[in-house]
């Protein structure tokens, strides 16, 4: 019988598109509320408001974006990944909810062909 951790790659493909998908449609409605137009100026600063809530989160998401990039970096060094700087624009381009669990998705693949057990 298969268990959980002998599919998380589904999971981690999981959180890829919804992660994915929640990005694009809130930064969607950010440029609509602009009038068709992405203003990178409010989008930074709106993650800098006068609310400690926000601040913390925006810490920790940058803590986490930058731990992350390195695993990826290491990691698919490591397991000599194909074009992993693929994953490294994804995050910037589309939403580190995005490109950082699609990574894990293809490195728990790569882990599965080479047989590495966790």
């Amino acid at each position: 019988m298969k268990t959980f951790t002998d599919n998380k790659h589904f999971f981690y493909l999981f959180l890829a598109i919804l992660g994915g998908g929640f990005t694009f449609y809130f930064a969607l409605l950010g440029i609509l509320e602009h009038k068709g137009n992405f203003d990178s100026i409010d989008f930074i600063k709106s993650t800098w408001v006068d609310s400690k809530y926000a601040k913390s989160i925006t810490f920790d998401f940058w803590t986490g974006t930058i731990a992350g990039t390195f695993f990826i970096l290491i990691e698919g060094l490591r397991l000599k990944i194909k074009r992993i700087w693929v994953y490294l624009l994804l995050t910037v381009f589309i939403g580190y909810a995005f490109g950082f669990p699609l990574f894990l998705f293809v490195r728990e693949l790569k882990l599965k062909s080479l047989s590495i057990t966790h």
